[in-house]
């Protein structure tokens, strides 16, 4: 949308259920459902996550027998603002064209993929609402995300029937290592079976 990341998450039981309740809002797809692959990257000592940054590479379509070929994102997350009830934080993205040589880069850099997850992820939008809603089916549950204007997502949000004490403002890296605290899981990466 622009150089912030203003989101939040919604938990839902049900995919099916995620889905109608958004396309119930008037929204429509925006970008059918595709397979997301995310590679976290850090030096050996942490000192990304020591200064609560992040850098992503994410790979879209790369998985076995996906209609089109991959494409790949870059970006990298300041440090986040929970101001609001809201994450926000600045966001750069790239397009990529080789993700396998950005990857070798980093390596020489002294970067190196130190978590990896995944997600199906469909996304809606309404014409004229600066909002983007994204139903992300995770190996740990399903969240519609939220993100565009601060005032949007509260609205919308209430409209899908949540509360803001029930906004989840966690990243998926966050989430993954709660569920694996509450289901006795040592972390590892976040992926399907």
């Amino acid at each position: 949308m622009n150089d912030r990341e203003i989101e939040i998450k919604l938990p839902f039981e049900d995919i099916d259920d995620a889905k109608q309740q958004v396309a119930s809002l008037g929204a429509e797809i925006d970008k059918e459902r595709h397979f997301e692959e995310n590679l976290v990257f850090d030096t050996e000592s942490g000192d990304l996550r020591k200064q609560g940054v992040l850098l992503r590479l994410r790979i879209v379509g790369a998985r076995p027998g996906a209609p089109a070929p991959a494409t790949a994102t870059l970006t990298f997350k300041g440090k986040v603002d929970l101001s609001g009830g809201v994450r926000n934080r600045e966001e750069i993205e790239s397009t990529i064209q080789e993700p396998e040589h950005l990857i070798r880069i980093f390596s020489n850099l002294g970067y190196y993929p130190i978590f990896r997850y995944q997600k199906y992820r469909t996304v809606y939008r309404i014409p004229s609402v600066p909002l983007e809603f994204c139903v992300d089916e995770t190996p740990i549950g399903n969240y519609v995300e939220l993100e565009g204007e601060i005032d949007a997502i509260h609205d919308y949000a209430s409209k899908l029937g949540f509360r803001k004490d029930q906004y989840v403002t966690e990243s998926y890296g966050g989430l993954y290592l709660n569920w694996c605290e509450k289901n006795g899981f040592k972390p590892a990466n976040m992926i399907f079976p």
